[in-house]
């Protein structure tokens, strides 16, 4: 009985390691790409060995995802959006949950929730069935969201001129792997961007949540060089 207990044991720890892992999540989403455009490397260079560790572990993690996806029967666009709610489930409701844990054990007050509209109307069901993410509300979930990607946007542009007409000061190959990850992180973004600045539905982004995605980038970008 004792091993079957330790298999189930380990079967469902995954699950109890889904919030804690919304920590390493956010230093990934917001320091390399901070580290990007301030110039300073935080993984090894392209051509040094010890940076084989790094892409082996993101190249395997991600095939082999792909590979159960569609083993599932689903879609490559299936999978790809999957990834996108995976990152969107990390920074946000599993936060969220290390946060109320750490208040409960502390004896604070549970935190808070404004429970959204169910009702959906014509409009609402077909953004649904287009696959058009559906936002509408001045919820803090979606200032977070909306805040990492415009983040990533500001450092990679930024960035990305920096290493072109830096003169040698930032070589490619040693911000090689931040670059890459701002970029994946900036095009998983792209429908935030859209229902920030392009979308006019009642599904896009409300104005004060982005106006407060800009301030709180602002304030990021005059964190001191590490």
């Amino acid at each position: 009985m004792e091993i079957y207990r330790l298999r189930h044991q380990m079967g469902y720890s995954i699950y109890g390691l889904w919030a804690p892992n919304s920590l390493p999540t956010l230093y990934y989403v917001i320091t390399p790409s901070l580290g990007l455009l301030k110039g300073t490397p935080l993984f090894p260079e392209i051509m040094s060995p010890w940076i084989t560790p790094f892409i082996y572990v993101s190249f395997v993690k991600n095939m082999y995802s792909l590979y159960e996806a569609l083993l599932s029967g689903d879609t490559l666009r299936g999978w790809w959006n999957g990834q996108r709610m995976w990152l969107v489930k990390r920074i946000t409701s599993y936060l969220y949950g290390v946060f109320d844990t750490i208040r409960k054990l502390l004896g604070l007050s549970k935190m808070g929730f404004a429970v959204t509209s169910k009702v959906s109307d014509e409009d609402e069901s077909k953004r649904y069935e287009q696959e058009i993410m559906e936002f509408g509300t001045a919820s803090p979930e979606y200032v977070i969201i909306a805040t990492i990607a415009l983040l990533n946007l500001v450092c990679l542009v930024g960035g990305l001129s920096q290493i072109m007409k830096g003169g040698g000061t930032m070589p490619l190959n040693v911000f090689f792997l931040q670059v890459i990850l701002c970029g994946v992180l900036v095009i998983i973004d792209i429908p935030i961007y859209e229902a920030m600045f392009l979308r006019k539905d009642k599904g896009r982004i409300p104005f004060p949540v982005t106006l407060a995605s800009i301030g709180f980038v602002m304030l990021a970008l005059f964190v001191p060089t590490i």
